[in-house]
């Protein structure tokens, strides 16, 4: 059956648009193919809405891509896809919360901007608009971080029939410079300490005597302190017990698992960490205001590693240690961590074994249910 013809006045229409009485108003519609209507506000000119129609008709009447579609079940919209690449990666990536937050909202970017575009039209170009649109005005590493999620994207859709190459590979990353942060000095990490609440206090000292980072000390639980039934004399220093620590970022080395010795120093901050009466199986703990225990946590008594830093650096910024820095210079957290490592290294212990490190000259190396530890020499800090 042929269309109605149009009206002589609407003869200009673009295919699709008609001005049509809707709830006693008249309104500019877009019929799809599919026969779906899309409604345009009220306050919609003329001009504007075949200007819309017309870039409606160009990618859902545009007979070139319908022929691509149809005669190859793999190239489909982006959007199709992604759905299957999130399963995927969910199945067999065992990504963090975290990390798996910033993939979906990347994927919820991508398919926002770009997933009407067909899977075998996909280009370098796609990938330039991509990280232009994202992080045009953002940081280097920013930019590198979306080509690398892109790269994976592609690589799923390849193995999938999506793409015939993943394009973003031939996209550069590009060079970063060095950090700009300056070091933390001691001197600064005992006036921010002096002014710390307990939680931030017993999260630092943590920091400096086992050198590992806001992740690890924020995770850290009672019941991976484990005390001696008697106290030992270990290379002259009084071992009450062994800290297990497992490094999350080299999590897969063989180096990621280390049993810190507990010396007098460590032995001090766990029983401080209780002061405070607080009941919590974490060692940084704190009573929050809220009721909403966050998604990375377990109990209503943890602390996020992203709340101890913000805490961190307000304080820092509080007290004006660096007032005349930009904030992106200013020392933060995990500058305890290299803080740490340099005053071990001043003191004659080598810091590699104990900040599990990949390349580390390990001492002795434990194994329990098939699960590896690193013992690492005792030693402690003298900070105060």
């Amino acid at each position: 059956m042929a269309p109605r013809r149009r009206q002589h006045g609407n003869s200009d229409l673009p295919i699709g648009l008609s001005l049509v009485k809707h709830r006693g108003k008249l309104k500019w519609r877009y019929r799809t193919p599919e026969g779906k209507d899309v409604w345009f506000p009220d306050s919609t000119a003329r001009h504007e809405a075949c200007e819309v129609a017309r870039r409606f008709n160009a990618e859902l009447r545009n007979p070139h891509k319908m022929t691509l579609t149809h005669n190859d079940k793999y190239n489909r919209p982006l959007s199709d896809w992604l759905p299957k690449i999130i399963k995927r990666v969910k199945t067999d990536e065992k990504l963090s919360p975290q990390v798996m937050k910033t993939f979906l909202s990347n994927c919820e970017k991508l398919k926002q901007s770009h997933g009407d575009v067909l899977s075998k039209s996909i280009t370098l170009e796609t990938v330039n608009d991509f990280v232009q649109e994202h992080a045009g005005d953002k940081s280097v590493e920013v930019q590198n971080r979306k080509i690398i999620f892109l790269n994976k994207i592609f690589d799923y859709m390849v193995d999938m029939s999506a793409m015939d190459e993943n394009v973003a590979r031939k996209k550069k990353l590009r060079p970063v410079a060095a950090k700009k942060r300056k070091r933390l000095k001691l001197a600064d990490f005992q006036a921010i300490h002096a002014a710390a609440p307990h939680y931030l206090k017993t999260a630092m000292e943590l920091a400096i005597q086992t050198t590992h980072a806001v992740l690890e000390v924020s995770r850290l639980k009672y019941s991976h302190c484990r005390f001696l039934p008697t106290p030992e004399v270990i290379e002259g220093m009084m071992v009450f017990g062994y800290v297990r620590i497992h490094r999350q970022k080299v999590q897969k080395k063989e180096s990621s698992r280390v049993e810190i010795p507990i010396t007098q120093a460590l032995k001090s901050i766990i029983e401080q960490s209780r002061a405070d009466k607080v009941l919590s199986p974490y060692v940084v703990h704190r009573i929050s205001s809220s009721r909403v225990v966050p998604k990375e946590c377990d109990h209503p008594t943890q602390i996020t590693s992203e709340y101890i830093s913000k805490a961190f650096s307000a304080l820092r910024d509080e007290l004006k240690l660096f007032e005349k820095m930009n904030k992106a210079e200013r020392p933060t957290f995990h500058e305890i961590r290299a803080l740490s490592i340099h005053l071990f290294t001043q003191a004659g212990y080598d810091p590699q074994a104990r900040a599990a490190h990949a390349d580390a000259k390990s001492t002795k190396v434990y194994q329990e249910n098939h699960v590896e530890w690193v013992r690492v020499p005792a030693g402690e800090l003298q900070i105060g």
